[in-house]
């Protein structure tokens, strides 16, 4: 029963692994378009974006069936308990982080003119980049038991905030220059609704890195103050 059991456990992990790194792809592909400084997203990539968002919501379904499966028919211990746990709210911060990726590509396709993406787009590629590393700390904390991991990812969620806030100072201080008032609005919307999600992004990572810590050492440090 033992060995069932830990083959069963070590499943739920690898579909975790996978999900993680397809996760990661999402984003790399988000920093890819960004990069190019061109709301014109090619069609290919698109739809490989929407195929990769498919897929993780089919991981995050067949993760938590596995994972009910587990505790249903093998009563793991206290210890294997809290991983399974803690792997439960991790794949749901995944999965929502797959969501705000497409939200995201859907505003870039919305905006009536590049030029506040264009004035933003060095603080949006940081932003990216800083959420793109605690993500992929986060899930790598759980995965390799790293509590340094998970805690840097936690200090750094304060410094994509940060860049929020300066996006969005100047993106209205951008606004009070330019003369086409409504398109200039829209535009600002859509960035706002960027800026956002990636900020969003970062807040999920630093839930899975909250996790992380739970299933290592059973303290739950949410809503605690760092």
């Amino acid at each position: 029963m033992g060995v069932t059991k830990d083959k069963a456990i070590d499943k739920v992990l690898k579909e975790f692994d996978k999900a993680s790194k397809l996760t990661l792809k999402q984003i790399e592909l988000l920093q890819n378009i960004l990069i190019t400084k061109n709301k014109k997203i090619p069609s290919s990539t698109s739809q490989r974006l929407r195929k990769n968002e498919k897929r993780l919501d089919n991981l995050e379904l067949k993760i938590s069936e596995k994972i009910i499966s587990v505790v249903v028919l093998y009563s793991p211990v206290a210890s294997e308990l809290r991983n399974l746990m803690a792997c439960y709210r991790m794949i749901t911060n995944l999965e929502r982080i797959g969501d705000l990726v497409i939200k995201i590509i859907n505003s870039i396709k919305k905006l009536k003119d590049s030029r506040l993406l264009l004035l933003n787009v060095e603080d949006i590629n940081k932003m990216t980049d800083l959420t793109y590393k605690m993500v992929s700390k986060a899930t790598l904390s759980f995965i390799n038991n790293d509590k340094d991991e998970a805690l840097w990812v936690i200090r750094n969620d304060i410094y994509v905030d940060k860049l929020n806030r300066r996006i969005s100072r100047n993106s209205i201080l951008a606004e009070e220059v330019l003369n086409e008032i409504t398109k200039e609005i829209l535009d600002y919307t859509a960035i706002r609704i960027i800026i956002s999600s990636i900020e969003r992004i970062a807040d999920h990572a630093a839930h899975i890195a909250e996790s992380s810590i739970f299933a290592s050492e059973g303290k739950d440090i949410r809503h605690m103050e760092s």
